[in-house]
Protein backbone atom coordinates (compact mmCIF):
# COMPACT_ATOMS: atom_id res chain seq x y z
CA UNK A 1 0.00 0.00 0.00
CA UNK A 2 1.33 3.85 -1.26
CA UNK A 3 1.89 5.96 1.48
CA UNK A 4 0.25 9.44 2.37
CA UNK A 5 2.96 10.74 0.28
CA UNK A 6 3.51 8.72 -2.51
CA UNK A 7 -0.42 8.77 -3.27
CA UNK A 8 0.21 12.84 -3.12
CA UNK A 9 3.01 13.29 -5.56
CA UNK A 10 1.13 10.84 -8.15
CA UNK A 11 -1.81 13.11 -7.92
CA UNK A 12 0.29 15.98 -7.78
CA UNK A 13 1.53 14.68 -11.38
CA UNK A 14 -1.88 13.89 -12.67
CA UNK A 15 -2.67 17.52 -11.87
CA UNK A 16 0.15 18.85 -13.65
CA UNK A 17 -0.60 16.72 -16.48
CA UNK A 18 -3.87 17.72 -17.09
CA UNK A 19 -2.79 21.28 -16.51
CA UNK A 20 -0.56 20.62 -19.77
CA UNK A 21 -3.10 19.35 -21.52
CA UNK A 22 -5.53 22.16 -20.90
CA UNK A 23 -2.73 24.57 -21.73
CA UNK A 24 -1.99 22.62 -25.24
CA UNK A 25 -5.50 22.37 -26.03
CA UNK A 26 -5.84 25.86 -25.83
CA UNK A 27 -2.96 26.71 -27.58
CA UNK A 28 -4.07 24.86 -30.50
CA UNK A 29 -7.82 26.29 -30.35
CA UNK A 30 -6.29 29.79 -30.49
CA UNK A 31 -3.72 28.90 -33.30
CA UNK A 32 -6.63 27.91 -34.96
CA UNK A 33 -8.55 31.10 -34.44
CA UNK A 34 -5.71 33.12 -35.35
CA UNK A 35 -5.51 30.82 -38.73
CA UNK A 36 -9.01 31.60 -39.49
CA UNK A 37 -8.58 35.37 -38.95
CA UNK A 38 -5.27 35.32 -40.93
CA UNK A 39 -6.91 33.65 -43.71
CA UNK A 40 -10.15 35.90 -43.64
CA UNK A 41 -7.63 39.31 -43.65
CA UNK A 42 -6.30 37.80 -46.42
CA UNK A 43 -9.40 36.99 -48.90
CA UNK A 44 -10.87 40.78 -47.85
CA UNK A 45 -7.11 42.04 -48.62
CA UNK A 46 -7.38 40.28 -52.10
CA UNK A 47 -10.81 41.46 -52.79
CA UNK A 48 -9.90 44.60 -52.25
CA UNK A 49 -7.37 45.05 -54.16
CA UNK A 50 -8.96 43.25 -57.17
CA UNK A 51 -11.87 46.17 -57.28
CA UNK A 52 -8.94 48.93 -56.34
CA UNK A 53 -6.01 47.77 -57.72
CA UNK A 54 -4.47 51.47 -57.03
CA UNK A 55 -4.51 50.19 -53.70
CA UNK A 56 -1.92 46.97 -54.08
CA UNK A 57 1.20 50.07 -54.57
CA UNK A 58 1.22 49.96 -50.56
CA UNK A 59 3.85 47.50 -49.58
CA UNK A 60 3.97 46.36 -45.96
CA UNK A 61 6.78 48.06 -43.66
CA UNK A 62 8.92 46.79 -41.09
CA UNK A 63 7.30 48.47 -37.60
CA UNK A 64 3.34 49.17 -37.02
CA UNK A 65 4.05 52.79 -36.60
CA UNK A 66 5.23 52.33 -40.69
CA UNK A 67 2.16 50.23 -41.36
CA UNK A 68 0.17 53.08 -40.50
CA UNK A 69 1.43 55.58 -42.33
CA UNK A 70 1.88 53.42 -45.92
CA UNK A 71 -1.67 52.45 -45.34
CA UNK A 72 -3.08 55.40 -44.22
CA UNK A 73 -4.69 55.80 -47.76
CA UNK A 74 -6.57 52.81 -47.41
CA UNK A 75 -7.52 53.47 -44.18
CA UNK A 76 -9.16 56.60 -44.55
CA UNK A 77 -10.55 55.73 -47.44
CA UNK A 78 -12.77 53.12 -45.66
CA UNK A 79 -13.37 55.44 -42.68
CA UNK A 80 -15.04 57.57 -45.18
CA UNK A 81 -16.94 55.14 -46.96
CA UNK A 82 -17.70 53.59 -43.48
CA UNK A 83 -19.14 57.15 -42.04
CA UNK A 84 -21.40 57.25 -44.94
CA UNK A 85 -24.24 55.25 -44.05
CA UNK A 86 -27.07 56.03 -46.63
CA UNK A 87 -23.84 54.86 -49.16
CA UNK A 88 -23.65 52.18 -47.76
CA UNK A 89 -27.19 51.10 -48.31
CA UNK A 90 -27.67 51.94 -51.38
CA UNK A 91 -24.10 50.15 -52.58
CA UNK A 92 -25.62 47.22 -50.38
CA UNK A 93 -28.63 47.39 -52.67
CA UNK A 94 -27.40 47.80 -55.52
CA UNK A 95 -24.90 44.79 -55.25
CA UNK A 96 -27.85 42.90 -54.16
CA UNK A 97 -28.65 43.06 -58.16
CA UNK A 98 -25.12 42.25 -60.01
CA UNK A 99 -25.71 38.62 -60.11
Amino acid sequence: MATLDERIARETIKLEQLKRQKRAQKAREKEKIRATETRRKIILGGIVIKYFPQFEELQPQKTNEENLIEFAPLSNFLKCLAEKKEWILQLEKEAENIN
